[in-house]
């Protein structure tokens, strides 16, 4: 089954925000810029509680309007893909490194659940970890 679309990843919306994000990254993203770009809810609430800031809620506004039909929420059937892959090394040997809080591996699981159901490549800084997941995944950064 081929990837139909991109899941931007938390640190790729905050990267792509700087006034001068990253040059790879933003070559990354063009390379792929005939594929059709999604984000997840997931990833507007982790930034909400990354960047308390006033002007963070008039950003995922305009993260949210501009994404339109293309946020993807957590549903029951990226529910079951997470409920049903999930496993003791995922919950706390995120990707085989370091442990992780279970919060982070919960979240991180979830959105390779959301990819892996809607047929989506993850890009992420932490695509090694969602590629222990069995998702297809790029570093903006590496790539």
């Amino acid at each position: 089954m081929s990837q139909v679309g991109l899941l931007l990843d938390s640190d790729v919306l905050a990267e792509i925000r700087k006034a001068t994000p990253h040059p790879q990254v933003v070559n990354c993203l063009r390379r792929r810029s005939y594929r059709t770009m999604y984000i997840s809810v997931l990833s507007l609430g982790e930034l909400k509680g990354l960047y308390p800031y006033p002007e963070t809620e008039r950003w995922l506004a305009e993260l949210m309007d501009r994404f339109d039909s293309h946020v993807l929420e957590v549903d029951a059937k990226v529910s079951l893909e997470w409920a049903g892959r999930h496993a003791e090394k995922h919950l706390h040997l995120v990707g085989g490194q370091r442990p992780a809080p279970l919060a982070t591996a919960a979240l991180e699981g979830l959105m390779a659940a959301t990819a892996t159901v809607h047929q989506l490549e993850i890009i992420s800084s932490k695509a090694e970890i969602y590629k222990s997941w069995g998702v297809p995944a790029v570093d903006p950064w590496e790539d």
